[in-house]
């Protein structure tokens, strides 16, 4: 399949939008150590999602083909949302104690077997779990604060991530206008991430006397 410049371009909208609400879901984090090491979290997934892009970018401009680009998706990915759900865990234990090994345990192991194995699939799946985690750990901190649009909002958005799962298997997965499907709903699970943060996070409106609440 010849890859489309436009479509390659387009991709970088759901990584910019998933940027943002990774970034956003940060402030539901208490200040301190586990808020800075979610925001560095958030940046290594936004890294690796941009690689990725970068790649396809430099392949549909007939740049050549610089793998190392496409592979440093899946490591930085599960880098970051080993982070990332460190410090929202956090957040939803509300002040207790939250160690962070068991994270960098899980992400050095998956690395290490990758390694052995000579495969990215541990790192993939570490990446998917982990960003699947991220959804779920923020739903749980807004149905707290009875954000409903937002817990509904973060459901949708893994419903339409799991949509992709069976359209890759597909026989037609190659074709250009499976691409534009599968990315159009990425684009669409990021917008939902992203609104869905946003309402998390927000801060809640200011009641004078007397007003209705």
């Amino acid at each position: 399949m010849d890859y489309p410049i436009w479509l390659a371009v387009e991709d970088f909208v759901p990584v910019l939008l998933g940027l943002a609400g990774f970034v956003l879901l940060t402030r539901a984090v208490p200040a301190g150590p586990a808020r800075t090491a979610g925001l560095a979290g958030a940046l290594l997934i936004g890294a690796g999602g941009l690689a990725k892009c970068a790649w396809k970018l430099t392949v549909a401009a007939g740049g050549g083909d610089p793998r190392l680009l496409e592979q440093a998706l899946f490591p930085l990915m599960a880098a970051g949302a080993a982070l990332l759900v460190w410090a929202l865990a956090v957040a939803v234990r509300r002040g207790a104690r939250v160690r962070v090994w068991p994270f960098a345990l899980t992400f050095t192991l998956a690395a290490g077997t990758s390694v052995l194995v000579g495969s990215l699939q541990p790192m993939f799946i570490l990446a998917v779990l982990g960003v699947t985690a991220v959804s779920v750990l923020a739903a749980v901190i807004a149905a707290r604060q009875r954000r409903w649009c937002a817990v509904s909002l973060y459901v949708l958005g893994l419903v339409l991530v799991t949509s992709l799962v069976p359209l890759r298997g597909s026989a037609a997965h190659d074709t250009v206008a499976y691409q534009w499907l599968e990315q159009s709903l990425n684009t669409a699970a990021q917008l939902a991430l992203l609104t869905a943060a946003w309402l998390t996070v927000r801060a809640p409106a200011v009641t004078t006397v007397g007003e209705p609440v």
